[in-house]
């Protein structure tokens, strides 16, 4: 993986913890459909993270498989 890639994963894990951390906020102040939305962001961005990672060890992998080593 690049530099690039990596750093999106990390903003991808900041953002999963900022969803839930909302979230949780939102559940302690009995206001449920905003819970409800924020857990929603939180997953859809769990989501998008392992279909990113999935796709990019699949690259990897494609790459090392197209030269092998002699």
């Amino acid at each position: 993986m690049k530099n690039k890639e990596l750093l999106k994963i990390a903003g991808y894990f900041v953002l999963i913890g900022l969803s839930f951390f909302i979230a949780t906020r939102y559940y302690f102040e009995d206001n449920k459909i905003c819970t409800i939305c924020w857990i929603v962001i939180g997953a859809r961005n769990v989501y998008d993270l392992v279909r990113r990672i999935k796709n990019s060890k699949k690259q990897d992998y494609e790459r090392n498989s197209d030269n092998p080593a002699d």
